[in-house]
């Protein structure tokens, strides 16, 4: 009987193990980055023969700006051993996995090294649309993918809706950052530029290259919210879409002391008063 009982005791600890097993995995929070126009931007031939900044990477025949804050964005989520990391791109995954590997951050490893997914266009799921339809109605990104649990998954997206929504709405776990400009070092290399990719003031051209330090600070604030339990993560950072409301590409209050505490500078009073009256900004521009 006493042998039995050990067993017995044995048996169930180990269960228990295994029934614990799930619940710690669906306690992981994701977080996903699409690659093009979010976290690097294509520079045209025309454009890399001026650029003098080192944050290109040349990928088969493409060159690549590596947008600013990345790395420091990149770092803070690590740093929360409860948060993964993910990249889902509509570019193929050769492509992907080597623009991936070529990014580095401080310690050496590389974006490819700290992914929890890297997922391509090999990973799209097709739809009925035409076959002259746009690129993203022919093919979506399903965030089950990277995960079931979605209440805990956000992804940051310059298109608002490539993703499937045949099960359920996965642009609820989208944080759409505004469609991006294509890059340029400085705001008067614009000069007699137009178009709906060229920013038409120093204000939409600053916020553009600044974004990713505004996405950490949304993140940061987002990721504490939802340790109290009474909101989701993906909650918490839809929230936060809606207060900055990128899509817009203006300033306002949050983004303003979102990036300020990222690069520890006070804004010129110009700016701020600008913030005030509600009107576009023209950006003072400092080191």
């Amino acid at each position: 009987m006493k042998w039995t009982l050990l067993i017995l005791i044995f048996v169930l600890a180990g269960c228990a193990q295994l029934a614990r097993y799930p619940a710690a995995e669906a306690e992981f929070r994701h977080v996903v980055f699409d690659i093009d126009w979010t976290i690097v931007a294509e520079i045209k031939p025309e454009t890399q023969k001026t650029m003098k900044s080192k944050r290109v990477v040349e990928v088969a025949g493409h060159s690549y700006f590596v947008n600013e804050g990345l790395e420091s964005f990149i770092q803070d989520i690590l740093d929360k051993k409860d948060v993964k990391i993910s990249f889902y791109s509509g570019g193929q995954r050769a492509r992907n996995v080597e623009l991936l590997s070529k990014i580095k951050l401080r310690d050496g490893r590389s974006l490819k090294d700290v992914s929890y997914k890297i997922l391509s266009f090999e990973d799209l799921a097709a739809t009925d649309a035409a076959a002259d339809a746009p690129f993203f109605e022919r093919f979506k990104k399903d965030l089950s993918k990277v995960t079931p649990d979605l209440d805990q998954l956000i992804m940051f997206d310059d298109t608002y809706d490539f993703v499937l929504n045949a099960k359920a709405d996965q642009t609820n776990h989208v944080f759409f950052i505004g469609s991006a400009f294509e890059h340029f070092e400085s705001f008067k290399d614009t000069k007699d530029l137009s178009g709906k990719y060229i920013p038409k003031t120093e204000s939409e051209w600053m916020l553009n290259n600044k974004k990713l330090y505004i996405l950490n600070g949304a993140f940061n604030e987002a990721y504490q919210e939802s340790n109290s339990g009474n909101v989701t993560f993906s909650e918490a950072m839809k929230r936060k879409e809606d207060q900055l409301n990128l899509k817009d590409r203006q300033w306002n209050e949050l983004s303003e002391r979102y990036y300020k505490n990222a690069v520890q500078i006070d804004f010129p009073k110009k700016i701020q008063e600008t913030f005030r009256c509600n009107e576009a900004m023209r950006v003072l521009i400092w080191p």
